[in-house]
């Protein structure tokens, strides 16, 4: 059974967002109405989603969000009477994968969750692929210097250099770049 924390802001009752969550299969593990407890709440028990009604959403919600999303992502639901562009798109800024502005009762609420979680899934997935990837360019980038630095002090060709990096690194069992690293380091002491 699905997790849920409920955060309920200004004038919105919990109850039926609490009742709704239970009717569409939801465990609800915490409410809290405050903004600045999400990060420590959210951290601390690890829910499935992060299910937030609001009338209007307060500065304190955004900020709440964006620390969220930078140090405990999880799926977040949020229903809102608030439809204005501005909010939407703070909201999706702050990693929000569902903004709804009609009620949270009812036979949509399940399917909303759903695609909430599933978005979330899939955009981390995304974000963990392109920060490989960024890893590798910067490995590929360390390797390609300390290549230059071999090719200049050893007088090697390209290859030489590869080579000689490539066999360093199954000899210390190390990834390439970590010995590209420490050639690039050393040369700088010696430099």
């Amino acid at each position: 059974m699905p997790r849920a924390l409920i955060l309920t802001e200004t004038s919105i009752a919990p109850e039926p967002l609490r009742l709704g969550l239970l009717a569409a299969g939801y465990s609800v593990i915490d409410e809290i109405t405050e903004p600045q407890r999400l990060l420590k709440r959210a951290s601390a028990i690890e829910p499935d989603i992060i299910v937030i009604g609001t009338a209007t959403p307060s500065q304190e919600l955004f900020e709440a969000l964006r620390a969220l999303y930078e140090n405990a992502p999880c799926p977040v639901a949020v229903y809102s009477s608030d439809a204005s562009e501005a909010s939407i798109e703070a909201a999706s800024a702050c990693g929000v994968q569902l903004w709804e502005t009609e009620d949270y009762s009812g036979e949509r609420l399940p399917a909303q969750l759903t695609a909430a979680r599933a978005r979330f899934k899939l955009v981390r997935g995304l974000r963990d692929a392109l920060s490989e990837a960024e890893g590798k360019l910067e490995e590929r980038k360390l390797v390609d210097r300390a290549k230059g630095i071999l090719m200049q002090s050893r007088r090697m060709s390209e290859n030489e250099a590869y080579s000689a990096l490539r066999k360093l690194a199954m000899e210390k069992k190390l990834r390439m770049g970590a010995i590209a690293e420490q050639i690039i380091n050393t040369a700088h002491l010696l430099a």
